[in-house]
């Protein structure tokens, strides 16, 4: 019999007051809906109204916060980080975690899943177990709201900086073990949909709520399809450690391209995907399909040098991460700098893009009451200035940043 668990971790926030706090700035986009000059209201850790400023009544005892030359969005929701500040998903200790949500809430991130490696069957389990323990017990700063497990089910030959020894065959014992130990807050698996047992270890994963992922993969077009059609609807880092595309063979990038039901997750660093290809992606995506993960590492927010990643260590040269075998290990991306890539290169609206951090995420995940400004939504929020950079990000109601602080 699978396990099952009782998934209101998944909502659950820090106690706090029924303080009100009302925020008026030059814009508001839910994303769906723009309002200039903007007012939201917060009541304890949700928003109780968004609109116009002149539509939105102030709140008796509200306490007050004006920006007329900034705008405010979703707080940014990251489905894919190994790390920042220094700090290593695998280490999963309080400390470590707590300088992840601080580092991700200078950049505009709410929420997020950290993502493991693959490794030792034991080391892994083990970080699984410690990080269920700090994913409940959440520091101040993004909220951690599951694990993103992405490995060891990878095919060797995309492996990526994942070391080939602890690459495995799908395995139904051992994926049980982990959502056991998980205290099901597993969220997110990573699988090569061509292996054999996938799909069998596909369905059981989502039998328990987990969302599963194609990535690091050789699978053919008819493979990535096959998996499709039987729930697999989320794509990891496109085009990075899958089978390349070609206009007689398009295999797994192809299918991930072609079908409007996959959620694609996109590098936008220029370094992992060019830019011209971050083009052509979101045109041929589309704005509600395209996810802007960062594939971040300890590295990020820190200068060149030597840093952990999981059971190995990466150079980092210029941004850039790389293994001892010169492949790239991770980025240093933050999704803030993500978002102005993606405008950069391509000619989306502010409001579509925000789509890739916030809406996209959310709905992918399935994480109720997350990505969008509306009354009873998180108040998770990130104030941007007209650079768009982050000036302040709230989680719950609550500033975890303040550039001017």
């Amino acid at each position: 019999m699978t396990a099952t668990f009782e998934r209101s971790w998944d909502t659950w926030v820090p106690a706090v007051s029924d303080s009100c706090i009302l925020l008026d700035v030059g814009t508001v986009l839910s994303p769906f809906e723009k309002f200039s000059p903007g007012r939201v209201v917060i009541r304890g850790d949700r928003i109780e109204a968004v609109g116009l400023s002149s539509d939105v009544r102030t709140p008796d005892n509200a306490k007050r916060f004006e920006a007329p030359a900034m705008t405010l969005v979703p707080g940014f929701i990251e489905p894919h980080v190994h790390g920042c500040g220094g700090a290593d998903v695998m280490d999963a200790t309080p400390d470590s975690m707590s300088i992840i949500c601080r580092t991700l809430a200078q950049h505009g991130t709410t929420a997020f899943l950290p993502t493991t490696v693959s490794a030792p069957v034991d080391a892994l389990s083990s970080a699984i177990e410690r990080l269920a323990g700090v994913i409940r017990t959440p520091s101040p700063g993004a909220r951690p709201l599951g694990i993103h497990l992405e490995g060891p089910f990878l095919n060797v030959q995309k492996r990526g900086t994942h070391q080939p020894s602890h690459v495995r065959l799908p395995d139904a014992t051992l994926l049980s073990d982990w959502i056991a130990r998980s205290m099901g807050t597993i969220k997110l698996l990573t699988i090569a949909p061509e292996l054999e047992g996938s799909a069998a270890l596909s369905s059981q994963a989502r039998e328990t709520g987990v969302v599963v992922a194609m990535g690091h993969s050789d699978a053919s077009y008819a493979q990535a399809s096959e998996a499709a059609d039987a729930g697999t609807r989320y794509a990891v880092h496109t085009f990075n450690a899958m089978r390349q595309f070609n206009h007689r063979d398009p295999g797994i990038v192809g299918a991930v391209l072609a079908d409007d039901r996959i959620f694609a997750e996109i590098i936008a660093d220029g370094i992992h995907v060019a830019p011209e290809t971050v083009r052509l992606f979101a045109k041929v995506k589309g704005p509600a399909r395209i996810l802007l993960a960062t594939d971040g590492t300890s590295a990020t927010g820190m200068p060149d040098g030597e840093y952990a990643l999981g059971t190995r260590t990466v150079q980092v040269r210029g941004g850039i991460c790389r293994d001892g075998e010169g492949r790239l290990a991770g980025s240093t991306l933050t999704q803030d700098r993500a978002l102005r890539n993606l405008l950069d290169w391509t000619r989306m609206s502010l409001s579509d893009a925000l789509l890739a951090l916030t809406v996209n995420p959310a709905t992918a995940l399935s994480l109720e009451g997350r990505g969008r400004l509306e009354p009873g939504a998180f108040a998770d929020l990130a104030l941007l200035d007209q650079n768009l950079q982050v000036a302040r990000t709230y989680v719950a109601g609550a500033v975890v940043f303040d550039r001017s602080a």
